[in-house]
């Protein structure tokens, strides 16, 4: 397969220049890196349809990249498009949305496929703009960005397939006949093709969106490619396989094992393949030294394991952080959008109340001031430096300890760092909570607040979590209590990004933003 057409031709209301046109990190943009990774990949007939400014598209132009018009691009929409390239294709084609930014991965899996059409699927995003996707047995049967028509979610459409040309000159011969300008191509595909020619290849945990308005394309630049960047971040082969032989100190590590890196925020997490088992390899990031006691995280963990709420771990050493535990297989990490489906939901609230009323008493105390006054020495070892007006928000974060006791604290065992990536979904439906790294006897109410708060939980599914977590029983004080913590994460997670960012990595604007939102918050506390 050596055609690919892109779709570009929709002009954006709230911008003069088009969103794959603007630079989203070193004068690189959407465009730039779409071309890039199809060349690569030895695309030599690549067909860009335009329209609105369309001569911003003309620096493009070259012997296998061949510039397209729809004429009609304000009065059509991805359909009428992908029709101006029926002139000029022979054969299959990729079909690429050029406001998609992805991982290399999916170009390449779509055109190596030997399937004769072929849809990209991952989980849902919770953009507002999703086309859900319903499945059977391996095959796609309905499409709808309406998800009050999908009974059983599979997870969405990427703007990315795989169109052969029998299927295509169908798809042409019902747009020809067609009355509705407006139609979207992906329903016309599924309009031109039987169940059994609707096969896909469903990518989990990755990394991508689409840059619709102002909004996307800020997300784009300071969450979604920064976390990209410390993805493909190279790693060191022979380090990892050091690792392994201490593991494993009878073995042949090098001929043994097959490593793959899997992501991770703050660490590096590998999939590592040995004989017939699989683990997941967690190696410590950029200046985790002094901002996790690992002795505790082992501790912890491994109670976790106990009360079967965390996978197996088969090794951890206090010293270096290193940890191998058991590889979750198939397993779905939630998002933001996944963790609020309701079944999940209620599942994260029993695994809350297992941890919460277990009665075990971990070894150490997550205590937010104490770890705040920790990471402000850590701080000022690394030569970073706070955001603007930090003394006076420094006053009245600290006075919120005394209005925390006016309001009554528990101390209960807690996870502490309830982003949705903390959240595996096994096949059989069963959900772990891993990486227990800053764990502690803590207020449950912090646990949640976090829930809330590192997933934009709507209002609506957060009076749905408590109801199930409280078994409807809610305490006068918790909701007062959950905003008062989440004024104070914020805080902490900024100084810890100020941190992290002063030893080398890059988090965009993810600690500004926290900072800021935690000043907001203060003005709903009279103290």
């Amino acid at each position: 397969m050596k055609t690919a057409v892109i779709l570009s031709a929709r002009q954006d209301k709230d911008t003069s220049v088009p969103y794959p046109l603007k630079a989203y990190h070193d004068n690189v943009c959407l465009m730039d890196r779409t071309i890039e990774a199809l060349t690569a990949l030895d695309y030599t007939n690549i067909y860009l349809i335009v329209g609105g400014q369309a001569p911003l598209y003309q620096k493009y132009a070259s012997d296998h990249v061949h510039l397209v018009l729809n004429p009609d691009y304000k009065f059509t929409s991805s359909m009428g498009s992908l029709a101006c390239a029926a002139p000029y294709i022979q054969n299959d084609f990729l079909l690429v949305e050029g406001d998609t930014f992805y991982e290399y991965k999916v170009l390449k899996a779509l055109s190596e496929t030997d399937n004769e059409n072929c849809f990209a699927i991952t989980e849902e995003s919770g953009s507002g703009d999703e086309a859900f996707v319903e499945t059977k047995k391996g095959y796609i049967t309905k499409v709808s960005k309406d998800r009050h028509q999908i009974c059983n979610f599979e997870g969405e459409l990427l703007g990315i397939a795989k169109i052969s040309k029998p299927t295509f000159d169908r798809m042409m011969l019902k747009w020809k006949h067609s009355n509705n300008p407006y139609l979207n191509y992906e329903y016309l595909l599924l309009d031109s093709t039987d169940v059994l020619e609707r096969p896909y290849i469903r990518f989990t945990n990755l990394i991508w969106g689409d840059v619709d308005c102002e909004d996307d394309f800020n997300k784009l630049c300071n969450y979604i490619y920064p976390k990209l960047r410390r993805k493909e971040n190279p790693f060191d082969y022979d380090n990892l396989v050091a690792y392994l032989s201490e593991i494993f100190p009878h073995d042949q590590i090098r001929n043994e094992v097959k490593i793959t890196q899997i992501g991770g925020m703050s660490n590096k997490n590998f999939k590592v393949v040995k004989g017939i088992h699989e683990y997941v390899l967690r190696v410590p990031g950029n200046g985790s030294e002094g901002m996790v006691v690992r002795s505790n995280e082992e501790q912890n963990s491994m109670q976790a394991c106990k009360m079967g709420i965390n996978p197996p771990v088969r090794y951890f050493n206090a010293t270096t952080g290193i940890k191998l535990a058991d590889y979750v297989k198939n397993a779905e990490t939630l998002n933001g959008a996944t963790i609020q489906r309701p079944s999940n939901m209620q599942k994260i609230a029993t695994i809350f109340k297992t941890l919460h009323h277990s009665h075990v008493r971990f070894g150490n105390e997550f205590n937010v001031f104490k770890e705040i006054l920790n990471y402000e020495n850590l701080l000022k070892m690394t030569d970073g430096k706070m955001y603007d007006g930090y003394e006076p928000v420094r006053e009245k974060v600290f006075k919120l300890e005394d209005y925390l006791n006016q309001l009554g604290v528990s101390i209960k065992p807690c996870h502490d760092d309830l982003v949705a990536e903390n959240f595996l979904k096994a096949e059989d439906g069963t959900i772990y909570l891993i990486d227990w790294e800053y764990s502690g006897m803590n207020d449950p109410m912090w646990d949640i607040a976090a829930l809330f708060l590192e997933n934009n939980f709507t209002d609506e599914n957060q009076d749905y979590f408590l109801n199930h977590y409280f078994e409807g029983k809610e305490p006068e004080n918790a909701r007062r209590k959950i905003l008062v913590y989440q004024i104070l994460m914020d805080y902490l997670w900024a100084v810890w990004t100020v941190i992290k960012e002063a030893q080398g990595d890059d988090f965009g604007t993810y600690g500004r933003d926290r900072y800021n939102r935690a000043i907001e918050n203060l003005k709903k506390i009279e103290l």
